[in-house]
């Protein structure tokens, strides 16, 4: 992260805390309402999590599911095993 990119993130790190609207919190600080956008934004698709974020799904009855990765599609029905179902996913990812 460069030295202008730390500088912000403590700089928005300090208006997130403060609870000030970020125009509020500019004034206050005199700081640039436009650059504080800028960098929210920028900073935002730098910090953003990795796509593919594993969530906990709870099956209805006996139904089965079908998942997509990467153009294929896995079927999952009661009692699978979990650990198989995340060793798949995985390489297809990778993949």
């Amino acid at each position: 992260m460069s030295t202008a990119s730390q500088k912000w993130s403590v700089k928005l790190a300090a208006w997130h805390n403060s609870g000030l609207s970020l125009a509020a919190w500019c004034r206050e600080n005199s700081v640039s309402y436009h650059s504080a956008i800028h960098w929210r934004r920028r900073l935002a698709v730098v910090n953003r999590p990795e796509q593919g974020v594993f969530v906990e799904l709870a099956l209805p009855s006996a139904q089965p599911i079908s998942l997509e990765c990467n153009g294929v599609l896995v079927h999952v029905t009661k009692g699978f095993d979990p650990g198989l179902l995340a060793d798949v996913l995985y390489v297809l990812k990778e993949g």
